[in-house]
Order: structure tokens, then C-alpha cells, then sequence
């Protein structure tokens, strides 16, 4: 399994070493990436783009090759996990770790989900075998029907039928959940959005109890855009206070905020996530303060794409009883994003890895669009990224 190769305790971080930032990328790929990112800065363009790229798949048209050689290259492993084996083998030269993500959209039916399954347990066996990762990540709608989860959130009895399918759902999970245990493998669980969340915080905190034993195996995502997400971390610890239990608890700002606000007015509920990005911010920056007081009996990952929340962490890191603690505190940003601070935060000798998603193109080109359409919609981040590309680009003299 990839250990960072560095046994000094983590040096002052700063984001602005550009020579480390894209040590990874050579000239062809910054030249792409500047042109995807300047495509991506454009809220319509991608969003159009998003839905011409899903007709062209849908009519079998021939752009897979384009895709690979374009998007792909950027932002993906490739097609199937033993593709991904050069990007994770390249990361782990920087001292990055790799989050092997399947991008596999929301499943219909049990295939689907067996399917899901399947290439998580095969990843955990790569795992196992290559030791050249260490971190997976699932989506609950891959491993169970959605409906289920917004039905048990609604507090909706579930008849006969749907009750033996969300047990087949919790067996999925405690299958991929148990074989991470054995193989060493620590496993997140994305958040997904506010109407289906509730019977997923109880599924993560029941693996939690099944398998985080000595360390945190199992890792529940709290979004922290919304505004009950501080409240549930302080309830989630409390629950667990009187356990020999290390609670894994990844924090992400949330990656749903049209949709959720956009739901909450056409059924006429409460918005359940900040309309202020500064009360977002805090709302992250406290879970950090939160988690930090109680590292004794958790491991947390701070997976942001915010210099500021970055630097903030790496500050607190360093200050007195933390220092025996860092194993224990971890960074993510998505793979082609924000290089500045994932391999930085690695050359100081933090914890950091690249959320690294792969799939066939049919599969996982609506994941990829979703999550361009989230990013475009962060204030400043494609400018920003653009903005560290022109200068790496300056400074190699392209």
C-alpha cells in the first residue's frame, strides 16, 4: 500500500509552488487543460455541451475517441480500474494517494447494483494485491434503488418487497464494507442529496459500528452546505462517545445547491442548504474546529477545493497536541483540480490524494458533466484554475 515517503512532520503549506503543483502534467496536457477550462468557465456552454455529449451517446454516434483524448485525459483514470494503474502509479511518485472512485451514476435495478458491487470488490482485491492504493469511494444509489432511501427518509413504510430489496441494499454494503476491513482499505461514502440522506447517515453509522475498529474502515460525507450538517456531527459523536469506535467522517462543502433549492421551493419546505457561501464557509471551517477537538476518536478528511479552509487546517495541524494526530487528519481534491493544493499539501508532508474517477465513457460522462456543472458554479474556482495554468504555462515558456 502507497505511505507517503516522507517521516518528518508536515512543513508550513503554501499553494503557490506552481513547479510542484503540475509536476505530473506535461506541456500537451497544461495546453488541454487550458482549453477545457476555458470552455468550462462558461456556465451555458457546459451545460449545453453537457446534453449534446449525452444525445450523441444515446444515438451511438461516434465521439468516444474524441471524449478519451479530451475529458478523459483530464479528469479520468480511463475506462476500467487497470487503466487507472498509471495515474494512481503517477500520483504516488508526487506522494499522492488515490481515491479509485467507479463513476457509476444512479442504478435502476438489481443487475445494476450487483454490477456496482462486483467492481468494488474487484477494486479492493486490486488494492489488495498492487498495495498501490489505499481509499475507495461508493455511492449508495449504485449498491440500492433511490426511491427506497427518499421513502425511508419521508418516513414512508416500505412494503414486503421493497424491505427485502433494502436489505439486499445493506448486504452490498456490508460486503464491500467488510472485505475494505480485511484488505486494509478505507472506504467513503458519498453524500448524496437532502430528501434521500437520512437512512444513509444510519447505513454508514452502522458499518461504522460493524467495522471501524482500531481505525476508521468506513467514512460517512457530510455536505457542509447544509444547515443541520453541524448539528448531525455533533449529535453523530455523541452517539458514539461511550464506543470503542473511530468514527470517519469526510467533509465536503455539497455539490447539489441548485437542485436542492430549486426542490425546496416547488414543494414549499424549508431550504435545507446556506444561500450565502460565507455561511457555507463557516459552516465547513466550524465541522474542521469540531472534528479537531474530538481526533482521539476520529479520523477526518477535508475534501475542499478552498485554499482558505486548506490552509486553515494545515495551521491547526501543526499547533501542540495535534502534531501526534496528522496520520489521522487527510486532504482530498478531485482529479484535474486544484493541483496547487494536492501536491503541495503532499511535498509538505500531509496526508493529501486526488478523488480519481473511472468507467466506460457511457457510464461515466453524465458523472463527469455533473460534476463540471457543480465546479462552474463555485464562485472564482475556473478562473482561478485558469489563472495557475497561464502561469505554469508562462514559466515552462509555452
Amino acid at each position: 500500500m502507497f505511505q507517503s515517503t516522507t517521516t518528518e512532520a508536515p512543513q508550513t503549506f503554501s499553494a503557490n509552488n506552481l513547479e510542484v503543483a503540475f509536476c505530473t502534467r506535461s506541456n500537451n496536457e497544461l495546453k488541454l487543460a487550458h482549453r477545457l477550462y476555458s470552455m468550462m468557465g462558461n456556465q451555458t456552454l457546459v451545460k449545453m455541451g453537457g446534453a449534446a455529449t449525452n444525445l450523441a451517446l444515446k444515438l451511438h454516434l461516434p465521439i468516444k475517441g474524441l471524449i478519451k483524448k479530451t475529458v478523459y485525459q483530464l479528469f479520468c483514470g480511463g475506462e476500467t480500474a487497470d487503466e487507472a494503474q498509471k495515474v494512481i502509479q503517477k500520483l504516488a511518485k508526487a506522494r499522492v494517494h488515490t481515491v479509485l472512485d467507479y463513476a457509476a451514476e444512479a442504478q435502476e435495478d438489481e443487475a445494476g447494483f450487483d454490477k456496482v458491487r462486483h467492481e468494488i470488490l474487484r477494486n479492493i482485491s486490486l488494492a489488495r494485491k498492487t498495495r498501490a492504493f489505499s481509499y475507495i469511494s461508493v455511492k449508495l444509489t449504485g449498491l440500492g434503488h433511490k426511491k427506497l432511501f427518499e421513502k425511508l427518509h419521508s418516513k414512508i413504510s416500505l412494503t414486503l418487497e421493497e424491505h427485502a430489496a433494502f436489505n439486499r441494499t445493506e448486504k452490498r454494503l456490508d460486503d464491500v464494507c467488510r472485505a475494505a476491513a480485511d484488505a486494509g482499505i478505507t472506504l467513503y461514502i458519498d453524500a448524496e442529496e437532502s430528501w434521500m440522506q437520512d437512512p444513509m447517515d444510519e447505513l454508514a453509522e452502522t458499518m461504522m459500528r460493524r467495522y471501524n475498529k482500531g481505525r476508521a474502515v468506513v467514512f460517512n460525507t457530510l455536505q457542509m452546505y447544509r444547515t443541520d450538517r453541524v448539528a448531525y456531527l455533533k449529535a453523530c459523536l455523541e452517539r458514539f462517545k461511550d464506543e470503542a469506535i473511530v468514527v470517519g467522517i469526510k467533509i465536503v462543502r455539497g455539490a447539489y445547491l441548485e437542485k436542492e433549492q430549486e426542490r425546496a421551493l416547488k414543494y414549499g419546505y424549508a431550504n435545507p442548504v446556506f444561500t450565502r457561501k460565507e455561511d457555507t464557509d463557516k459552516s465547513f471551517n466550524d465541522a474542521i474546529d469540531i472534528c479537531l477537538d474530538n481526533i482521539q476518536r476520529l479520523e477526518l478528511c477535508a475534501a475542499t477545493h478552498n485554499e482558505y479552509s486548506t490552509t486553515y487546517l494545515t495551521k491547526r495541524i501543526r499547533q501542540g497536541d495535534l502534531k501526534a494526530y496528522e496520520h489521522r487528519i487527510h486532504f482530498s481534491q478531485l482529479y484535474g483540480m486544484s493541483d496547487n493544493l494536492t501536491f503541495n499539501l503532499a511535498a509538505a508532508g500531509y496526508n493529501a490524494s486526488k478523488y480519481l474517477p473511472y468507467g466506460d465513457v457511457a457510464t461515466a460522462v453524465p458523472y463527469l458533466i455533473r460534476r463540471a456543472e457543480e465546479n462552474t458554479s463555485i464562485a472564482g474556482q475556473m478562473g482561478r484554475e485558469l489563472q495557475l495554468l497561464e502561469q505554469e504555462m508562462h514559466r515552462r515558456k509555452l
